[in-house]
């Protein structure tokens, strides 16, 4: 159970750093904000579904037809990190906010409570 608790913050925290990332890096562009929820929109349709579908395809494509092996995906996958990880700018956020996230309040209770969300989700399912 403490599992399916920590499993449910996670997941909201894996989800909320790229949101943090994506808002940070659109003010800093001066981005008008109209595409903001004209991003968010898309990428739940072409960031989830069709890039999830797409990658498994490219991955077949690379065990099936280049006869590359079952780890071929895997490497692919590395290969595509390592780009990114060359290309990418980092943000830093802002030095005079803290740096410690669970001295505030109001986050740890969002974690939580996304966490007991996501374990009634889970322990509810038969």
């Amino acid at each position: 159970m403490v599992g399916r608790i920590y499993g449910g913050i996670s997941t909201s925290l894996l989800f909320s750093a790229f949101e943090s990332w994506l808002i940070a890096e659109h003010n800093k562009r001066n981005f008008e904000q109209q595409w903001l929820s004209l991003t968010f929109s898309k990428a739940v349709f072409l960031g989830n579904g069709l890039v999830a579908i797409l990658s498994g395809l490219f991955g077949n494509l690379l065990v099936d037809t280049f006869s590359l092996g079952p780890v071929a995906p895997f490497d692919a996958a590395a290969c595509i990190l390592a780009i990114g990880m060359a290309t990418w700018s980092e943000n830093y956020g802002d030095p005079s906010d803290s740096k410690d996230l669970l001295s505030q309040f109001k986050v740890a209770a969002i974690a939580i409570a996304s966490g007991k969300f996501k374990l009634a989700n889970l322990t509810s399912k038969p």
